[in-house]
């Protein structure tokens, strides 16, 4: 089996069984990543946790892995060999499959022993890059800038909302704050997300703290990027 990328998606998830034909809320359409599946018995959703569903039975506490794609429709064994991987190490998953790719949920308290079973396979994970741009301005930076600047409020609300104010105010590390401000790449709107990619969200936001929570310190200096 070849060696897989893997990234983990922020938040956590639930998978919900619904009636067939049953209405969803305009907010899971909103979601980063959501799965639906309509079959002749039952409606079967992948949702953010914070997405609330009028199920008939809900399991909670997912994380997800998705397979950096895409796959070519003529490879063969992914999905075998990933489950082979974690059932050895006695993990359980739920897979999805998409045009591009695969996403393999596992529970939240599985996640590290997965990656850990998957590393030891051969496979690799993703990790924020936290490459700060160039302290001079060009105008490909500017108009990030100008781009980003209008999605301030919505990302200190993302903020607030998943780590919560007392939490931010928290003294970290640059490669922690990082990872927070990484984790709310996936609720930008999409037409921004299609135009600005999350290291570059991440470099923004970290030189914008001071703007996005007020009394935070920004941070400049260089931070290389993990391999």
């Amino acid at each position: 089996m070849k060696t897989l990328k893997f990234i983990v998606l922020n938040g956590t998830y639930c998978i919900h069984r619904l009636k067939r034909g049953a209405a969803l809320p305009a907010a899971l359409f909103a979601s980063p990543f959501y799965n639906v599946t309509q079959s002749e018995d039952e409606l079967s959703v992948v949702a953010p946790i914070a997405v609330k569903l009028d199920s008939q039975k809900t399991d909670v506490g997912w994380g997800v892995m998705k397979v950096a794609g895409p796959l070519d429709f003529s490879e063969t064994g992914i999905l075998a060999g990933i489950s082979t991987t974690l059932a050895q190490a006695g993990i359980s998953l739920f897979a999805i499959s998409t045009f591009d790719t695969d996403y393999i949920l596992v529970k939240e308290p599985q996640l590290r022993a997965a990656k850990e079973a998957l590393i030891a396979a051969g496979h690799r994970f993703a990790r924020v890059t936290l490459a700060i741009l160039e302290e001079r301005t060009t105008p490909t930076v500017n108009a990030y800038a100008a781009l980003l600047e209008k999605q301030i409020p919505l990302i200190r609300s993302c903020l607030n909302e998943k780590f919560g104010p007392e939490a931010l105010a928290a003294p970290r590390s640059p490669n922690e704050w990082g990872e927070v401000i990484a984790g709310v790449y996936e609720f930008l709107p999409n037409p921004i997300r299609l135009v600005v990619n999350r290291d570059i969200f991440v470099t923004y936001c970290l030189r914008k703290l001071d703007k996005i929570i007020p009394g935070v310190t920004p941070i400049k200096t260089q931070i290389n990027p993990p391999r």
